[in-house]
């Protein structure tokens, strides 16, 4: 049948549009309901009304007699047609995780108690660009050039309304990430016995560093201090203003909370500023935090113990921060060796100064308070024949690096090389050893200070303040410590964190958070599918491949998700762990990604056509196995 419909636009116009529907019955015994089969557009946009008609006609006369269930038109039609555009649905796994975690619900609530008065749904911006995140991670400008491309997404937003959105995002940047701390831990049962943390930055697209800026900090104060942006040690090499994040992780490798620092500050401050929060927000009684040596100082030691948790660091065994482990380190007493002789193991005790850190309010002001105490710890040294093998080869190749510069005195970028180089005073004619003062410098091989860093080789420390825990626990909580450098890698590779395009403080720690929520929805999967779970990019690649195509009679065709040659795998001499090989395997990677997908939503959908109410009905079973 054919509809008219009136619709009024923002500047007060009045449209007539035309559709041709048909009327259908979701199923059996239900209420009947109508679909589009085509939309012909606004009438008082045509300049021919007679031919606009007779198309119009034709097509309902057409579906009268239609016989053809797939509807199919000439090819010369399609081109560039509702029904010739290519439309993903494979986004609908995340959603539903999106879903599951009630996300909706929390920026529903809060856009009610705002008073937000945008004619944009702030849950819609958000879940679209949490969405995008996972399957085209990109810029906000390059998202919202995507808006037509999901099937069944509602995206009546433009990109303003994005940007006008990040705003209201970060007002609840922290309720946010507790609410989400709930519902993951009524799904998984989370435990918060062991915390993992670590810092890594993300550079950005500025030349120079942003200026001082007033904001509101995590206390709620109105604060005057630096912005977010600036220029440190990057971990990529950038040279560009960069911005520090922290991250929580739990013993699954889900993420429990972050928070964004300035680019200068150094990795160990953050631990301060994040761990008073996180206690607080979460209402974590003790927590063991694992993390690498770039957190082990003496006041986060200090801190951690003075509000009762615990830690388990990595710790320097190179110059003076190792100076104290020496002796036990180079004394052959007390050492256990593995049957294979690859790994050896000494565990001592020891009685260290530390303080007891409290704070008191003065006059608004934070203050810290100390006393000296003693306390005991635990020290884990260990020895790996395979790391001492890989540091040998990478010292021989920076000291090959050494001698290669001596030689022609080249300007380059400094690299690991000179660590192995020094300046002496030599006579230009004779190369003769003189005073700094009597002629010029030249770069020599220190090959001295080799030989004291291969004393090291395969040497590690890892400290803590657990006392019952021995050398086989200390080794596995300290080893969980990969999920996060895993969850880094996808936030950086998988989800594009990085560049930061966004500005603002309030529109960073936003974009900050939609990658956040990101990471929590693949974990999460990834959780849910067990020993046999895909990587991010695998997650993501198969998700991007499942694509469909509405055709007429209210249609749908499902293309194959694949396309990819599987290779095939055999056991690894040393490890028995299935590898790849260089054979190509019958079977195609992604339709057998997909099939672990569907297994793990609890779902088995195959078909190549279905109808469209056949085809909603799949998404409304989609949902991860608890």
């Amino acid at each position: 049948m054919i509809r008219k419909d009136k619709k009024t636009f923002k500047d007060g116009t009045v449209k007539t549009q035309i559709r041709v529907t048909e009327g259908y019955r979701p199923y059996p015994n239900s209420s009947p309901k109508q679909r589009t089969v085509k939309s012909f557009g606004y009438l008082e946009d045509q300049t021919d009304l007679e031919a606009f008609w007779n198309e119009v006609n034709a097509c309902n006369n057409s579906l009268k007699k239609k016989k053809d269930p797939t509807g199919r038109t000439p090819v010369a039609e399609m081109m560039y047609s509702d029904h010739n555009r290519l439309l993903n649905y494979g986004y609908k796994f995340p959603e539903s995780v999106y879903r599951l975690l009630g996300i909706d619900s929390f920026i529903n609530d809060y856009q009610k108690r705002s008073g937000f008065r945008g004619k944009y749904s702030l849950n819609e911006v958000f879940r679209y660009l949490v969405m995008d995140r996972i399957l085209y991670p990109s810029s906000k400008r390059e998202a919202a050039a995507r808006l037509l491309n999901y099937y069944g997404l509602r995206s009546e937003f433009e990109l303003p309304d994005i940007y006008r959105a990040l705003d209201h995002f970060d007002c609840f940047f922290y309720d946010l990430q507790q609410y989400l701390n709930g519902k993951v831990t009524e799904l998984t049962g989370r435990s918060l016995e062991y915390s993992f943390y670590d810092v890594t930055n993300y550079y950005t697209e500025k030349d120079f560093a942003d200026p001082d800026e007033v904001y509101t900090d995590r206390r709620g104060r109105q604060t005057e201090g630096p912005a977010l942006a600036q220029k440190g040690v990057s971990k990529e090499h950038q040279l560009t203003p960069i911005i520090q994040m922290g991250l929580f992780l739990d013993g699954n490798g889900i993420p429990v909370c972050m928070d964004v620092f300035r680019g200068n500050m150094s990795d160990s401050d953050t631990l301060k500023e994040n761990l008073d929060g996180f206690k607080k927000e979460y209402g974590i009684r003790r927590t063991v935090v694992v993390a690498d040596k770039g957190m082990n100082c003496s006041h986060n030691i200090d801190l951690l113990c003075s509000q009762g948790d615990g830690y388990v660091f990595s710790q320097v065994l190179k110059g003076t921060k190792g100076k104290r482990y020496r002796e036990e380190l180079f004394d052959p007493e007390g050492w256990h060796a593995s049957e294979s002789g690859d790994y050896r193991w000494k565990l001592i005790t020891e009685e260290y100064t530390g303080h007891e850190i409290r704070f008191e309010e003065q006059d608004g002001e934070h203050t810290e308070k100390k006393k000296a105490v003693r306390r005991m710890r635990k020290v884990l040294l260990y020895w790996s024949k395979a790391d001492a093998q890989m540091a040998a080869k990478k010292r021989e190749e920076k000291l090959k690096r050494a001698e290669r510069s001596t030689k022609n005195n080249a300007y380059g970028i400094m690299h690991g090389k000179d660590r192995y180089l020094k300046e002496e005073t030599v006579l230009k004619e004779t190369g003769e050893i003189l005073e700094r003062e009597q002629v010029a410098k030249v770069s020599v091989v220190d090959l001295e200070k080799a030989e004291k860093d291969a004393l090291y080789d395969g040497y590690f420390a890892i400290i803590t303040s657990e006392m019952d825990f021995d050398a086989a626990k200390i080794r596995s909580v300290y080893h969980g410590l990969w999920r996060i450098e895993e969850s880094f890698r996808i936030m950086k590779s998988d989800l594009d964190a990085r560049p930061i395009y966004v500005n603002t403080r309030e529109h960073i720690r936003a974009h900050f958070l939609i990658c956040f929520t990101a990471l929590v929805i693949v974990r999460m999967i990834q959780h849910s599918m067990g020993e046999r779970r895909l990587s991010a990019e695998r997650i993501a690649s198969c998700l991007r491949a499942a694509n469909c195509l509405i055709e007429q009679g209210g249609y749908v065709r499902l293309l194959d998700v694949g396309g990819r040659i599987r290779y095939q795998e055999i056991p690894d001499k040393k490890t028995g762990k299935l590898v790849p090989s260089l054979k190509f395997s019958p079977e195609d990677q992604l339709a057998e990604d997909y099939r672990r997908i569907q297994e793990t939503f609890g779902t088995d959908f195959y078909y190549a056509y279905a109808k469209q109410e056949i085809f909603k009905r799949f998404f409304s079973e989609i949902g991860l196995k608890r």
